[in-house]
């Protein structure tokens, strides 16, 4: 009868070990696909980090954000070298440079603000910066209550929309 009892013990902990040896490889396996998804915009980050220190547009970095809409844009804010919070739009394709005191604009989080009064998204999927008619834009990407895809540019400098697909 002990034997028995034994061998069931024995079973039991050897089951175990394969749940939480299988956990591990599960988290360890999501770990790495997380790490490789972020790692070319986190690439992306680093090198027009640099480009823009570099080109002296800003003196440190502090946000990052990027938006595809219309081409590939990367906006880097910090503080320039007068110590005044500035953003610097990058064109990926181009380089070309567009430099924006931060103060004479909205911020993210007035955008963000905005979309969620005006919208009642159920997620906010992106919000970055880019160029659109030569204008400084946010580009907005968002999930509305009804599981439909929104695209909403405003204008940096007013807040004005200046260009909508809904529910897509």
């Amino acid at each position: 009868m002990q034997m028995r009892q034994l061998n069931r013990q024995k079973s039991k902990f050897h089951w175990g070990r394969w749940v939480v040896l299988g956990i591990i490889i599960l988290v360890v396996i999501g770990y790495g696909i997380l790490g490789t998804a972020t790692k070319p915009i986190n690439q992306a980050n680093q090198e027009y980090s640099k480009l823009v220190l570099k080109e002296h547009k800003l003196s440190s970095v502090q946000n990052f954000y990027w938006s595809n809409r219309s081409g590939d844009y990367y906006t880097l804010i910090g503080k320039n070298a007068q110590g005044q919070k500035t953003g610097v739009i990058v064109n990926a394709k181009s380089k070309a440079m567009t430099v924006l005191p931060m103060n004479e604009g909205l911020s993210y989080q007035a955008v963000q603000d905005r979309i969620n009064q005006k919208y009642q998204p159920k997620k906010i999927t992106n919000i970055g910066m880019s160029v659109y008619k030569k204008v400084p834009v946010w580009e907005v990407k968002f999930i509305d209550q009804n599981e439909n895809l929104n695209f909403i540019t405003i204008q940096f400098t007013n807040g004005k929309v200046v260009r909508s697909i809904n529910n897509l």
